[in-house]
């Protein structure tokens, strides 16, 4: 295991369990990242995202993966209670110049939080809020 800690964002875990997704490949080369980080974060948020994004692709697939993350050692899941929605909503009010979602800013404050530099993404947003996207720039 390695020092790395990294957050996973939805556009990872969707490309990763479909096989149709254009950054499945890309996703699943990532994905040794995620097994030997010291540290991985997702937020419920991204998890709900997940679920209703693969609904109707591989409903088993998301089910477990989320599952997963419960039980994986290295991975931290973070509830989304009322203060951490507040932050986000705070910083998703006050950016009325970007398109970033209330999720992306929920990840943001996590982020922020937890002093976490990269992202399991191919998202745009995350190099905006100034992070590193992994997909973009491995």
């Amino acid at each position: 295991m390695n020092t790395k800690r990294l957050l996973l964002d939805t556009v990872f875990i969707q490309a990763l369990l479909n096989r149709r997704d254009q950054y499945h490949f890309q996703s699943r080369a990532a994905f040794p990242m995620v097994r030997e980080a010291l540290e991985v974060w997702v937020t419920q948020a991204v998890l709900t995202e997940v679920g209703n994004a693969l609904s109707g692709i591989d409903r088993s697939a998301a089910v477990q993966f989320i599952e997963q993350c419960y039980q994986t050692v290295n991975v931290r899941v973070v509830s989304v209670d009322r203060a951490l929605l507040m932050r986000a909503l705070r910083l998703y009010g006050s950016r009325q110049d970007k398109t970033w979602g209330l999720t992306d800013c929920i990840s943001f404050a996590v982020m922020q939080e937890q002093g976490l530099l990269e992202a399991l993404t191919a998202d745009e947003h995350f190099v905006q809020a100034g992070y590193r996207a992994l997909l973009l720039n491995p």
